[in-house]
């Protein structure tokens, strides 16, 4: 689901993604702050015992249905959130496998100290990051491509497939995921149909 939030003096709401569940007893969500931007900047200021005026939208085009095919997260920067809120529901140790890009390991891993407790506790079975503003780095896409033949086993597994983050990152994505698959005489267009792939981009 999405929480819109209305920034003091704005009529519209800015809506983030969710990285908790109405089971946690807590609203979560992964916010940069934008140069200029009203909302991340006013979220940013808040101090403990400040309110916010907010609301919960649904979000069904950007859920999992229940099963134990595998998992396939991909997201980048911020776009982590409502992939970490996926792992951290996942009690039942369905197999999830995380790829994430961001651009430097000290300040933008967001959800750094959590992702490897979730993986030690079998909540998430592959984590596989990278950070473009380090040497050797790159993104996310460029994993899913040296990762080709994991990533072919999962999705011939059933795996379904959620991509969060800036439509830039996630056209990346599409693209090699296309380029993998064609020579499996597959296609995201038929993940698409079957239900199996999803975005939520910003």
């Amino acid at each position: 689901d999405l929480i819109g939030i209305v920034a003091p003096g704005q009529a519209v709401p800015r809506y983030y993604s969710l990285a908790s569940g109405t089971r946690d007893g807590f609203v979560e969500i992964c916010v940069r702050r934008m140069p200029g931007g009203v909302c991340s900047s006013h979220l940013h200021a808040l101090q403990a015992g400040d309110s916010v005026q907010a609301f919960i939208r649904s979000n069904p085009g950007f859920v999992l249905p229940a099963g134990r095919a595998p998992v396939l997260l991909i997201g980048a920067g911020t776009g982590v959130a409502p992939l970490a809120g996926f792992i951290r529901d996942n009690t039942r140790h369905r197999p999830m496998h995380l790829y994430y890009g961001a651009r430097h390991p000290e300040r933008d891993f967001y959800f750094g100290t959590e992702l490897p407790s979730w993986q030690a506790d079998g909540r998430l079975a592959g984590l596989h990051t990278t950070f473009s503003r380090t040497p050797g780095g790159g993104y996310v896409q460029e994993i899913l491509r040296r990762d080709a033949t994991q990533v072919l086993a999962l999705i011939a597994q059933g795996a379904l497939v959620r991509v969060c983050g800036s439509r830039a990152m996630a056209q990346g994505v599409a693209q090699v995921l296309d380029a993998l698959l064609g020579p499996q005489g597959q296609s995201l267009a038929q993940l698409k149909e079957q239900g199996r792939y999803a975005e939520d981009l910003f």
